[in-house]
């Protein structure tokens, strides 16, 4: 035997790996220096210069790549019957192989790993001296960092032949790309920087670094060719790289807070109205949109228009251009309407396209239309029954398996107390108080004596979020936290949530509403879920439940 693979110090490079030991020479030499020394050849099949991997029988060299394209075998595999190169044969090495296999019929064996002792996929098979390892732990071992002095995983010769955990792998490029032209990380990101290398899972930020771009767009604030302002993000595309990069940059304080939902309703208005071509129609729909729809929308407790809020205003901009369009599409104007066309366009949905219509006849135009009368609202549906509602919010309550606690909790808000998802994501800590009679919740003007467990559940939010910035740049007053930093929990993400627990939002708050209205007078219940008094006594009333006499017991 003229070679054997040992493991100790490459006389190349000095690192400490596995060698492959020439005696005659008697010293060990590592693949990477084999490879190094080895003189690369033009290759007779693709014609780069490569390393020789073959040779003809003319003498000709082959590369790798082309020696496995053009390789012939004349043996066949003992479960497709294809005759080729086989990936394991009967009685190969260490006679461990009971049949011959081709490289599409072989499965990699499955065995405890002797690092993690999970039952994986085999990526280095045992030895007489090492445990078989499986590919998390064969290539990120538990190493010594040579930086930090901690053990974590980490590469083994990432820092000049010394063993580097990935937490000090990350560190050194996040420092790399936000280092600036002068050397220096910008004060104001510097808080981006901490939280970046304090991610639990670092490994993944540097598997995803060329993808996530993000990253790249940060790289770009750093190096000063994107200006940190919100006027250079919204410039650019509003994919989710950019929400997901200025949310990071608001939370850290790089950026200043601003109502998100606000900014996007005022500029799909701009685009909206720009894109009609006739001046007076144009300042038709600006004022509609501007004044009447986006300036009278109205906000949630904190200030700010709500998600639901913001697209009901952009459908109601977009019915007011699409009866504009409509007007134009026949060659007709505001002042010259014929009758015929208004009645076409609001029969298809004469509610909602009503509103512009009545704003237009309010402004002086539409002279001569008559307008049709609303149709009056159908009764709210409450489809859902109502024991098999209690019976899902009891099993909710009591069965930690049932679903996580943020999605148990949502759900018996929902259920018991009819909440809407958008109040719900919006609620914070400052909603909780905890009195010597129980724990409250405030959905209304008087705070909610939560029922056990649901207290409990309520009271272990918010959960902190396990990955990305979103753990560490949480605001912690939002006690359904959002995936972007900072945020909450966006309302459409949390109907998708209780979809899959099966309820629908809407009949499950119905149901919910009809139960309170009959159990409780509606000035009770309106103030303690947070409706209007109006809505309760109609609900009330849908539920046949007669108060009249509360107010008189009261006094009494």
């Amino acid at each position: 035997m003229a070679s054997t693979i040992v493991h100790g110090a490459c006389f190349g490079c000095g690192r400490t790996k596995n060698l492959r030991w020439n005696h005659s020479r008697g010293r060990g030499e590592c693949r990477a220096c084999r490879a190094q020394r080895a003189s690369p050849e033009t290759c007779t099949g693709c014609g780069r210069r490569r390393r020789v991997n073959a040779r003809t029988t003319d003498g000709g060299a082959v590369c790798v790549t082309c020696y496995a394209r053009t390789r012939t075998s004349e043996d066949a595999c003992d479960d497709c019957g294809v005759v080729g190169p086989l990936a394991t044969r009967a009685g190969g090495k260490s006679g461990l192989s009971a049949r011959s296999l081709c490289a599409s019929c072989y499965r990699n064996p499955h065995r405890p790993c002797g690092v993690c002792g999970r039952l994986r996929r085999v990526a280095l098979k045992a030895t007489a001296t090492s445990p078989d390892v499986c590919p998390t732990c064969y290539q990120a071992p538990v190493i010594d960092c040579s930086i930090c002095g901690q053990q974590a995983l980490g590469r083994r010769t990432t820092n000049n032949g010394r063993p580097r955990c990935f937490g000090c792998q990350a560190a050194q490029q996040i420092d790399a790309a936000l280092t600036g032209p002068d050397g220096l990380i910008r004060p104001e990101l510097k808080p981006v920087r901490d939280a970046l290398t304090e991610l639990e899972r670092p490994r993944s930020l540097l598997s995803n670094w060329r993808n996530l771009p993000s990253l790249h767009l940060l790289a770009d604030i750093a190096a000063g060719r994107v200006e940190l302002t919100h006027a250079a993000l919204d410039a650019r595309a509003q994919v989710f790289s950019v929400t997901y990069l200025r949310a990071m940059l608001v939370a850290a304080g790089a950026l200043p807070s601003r109502d998100e939902n606000a900014v996007r309703l005022h500029r799909y208005t701009s685009e909206v109205v720009a894109v009609v071509a006739d001046p007076e129609l144009r300042g038709v729909l600006g004022r509609y949109a501007r004044w009447h729809v986006v300036g009278r929308v109205k906000t949630d407790r904190h200030g700010h228009i709500t998600a639901h809020a913001a697209a009901r205003c952009r459908g109601e901009i977009q019915a007011a251009r699409s009866f504009l369009d409509h007007l134009t599409a026949h060659g007709h104007g505001l002042d010259d309407c014929p009758q015929a066309h208004v009645d076409a366009w609001v029969s298809i949905d004469r509610n909602r396209r009503l509103v512009f219509l009545r704003w237009l006849s309010h402004g002086g135009y539409l002279n001569g239309c008559r307008l049709p009368e609303p149709v009056r609202q159908k009764d709210p549906g409450h489809d859902t029954e109502p024991d098999a509602q209690l019976g899902l919010a009891r099993r909710l309550l009591h069965d930690p398996g049932s679903a996580s606690i943020e999605d148990r909790a949502a759900a018996c808000l929902i259920l018991l107390y009819a909440q809407p998802t958008t109040k719900i994501a919006a609620l914070t800590t400052g909603d909780i108080e905890v009195r010597d009679t129980g724990t409250y919740l405030r959905l209304g003007p008087e705070p909610l004596l939560l029922i056990p467990p649901l207290d409990a559940l309520v009271a272990a939010l918010p959960v902190a979020k396990p990955f990305g910035t979103a753990s560490t740049l949480a605001d912690a007053r939002w006690l359904f936290t959002g995936k972007n930093a900072g945020t909450h929990l966006h309302p459409a993400s949390l109907t998708r949530r209780m979809n899959l627990l099966g309820i629908t939002t809407r009949t499950s708050r119905n149901t919910a509403l009809l139960h309170l209205a009959a159990t409780t007078p509606p000035a009770v219940f309106a103030s303690l879920v947070g409706i209007h008094i109006t809505t309760a006594t109609r609900w009330a009333e849908l539920s046949s439940a007669a108060w009249n006499s509360y107010a008189a017991l009261r006094r009494s």
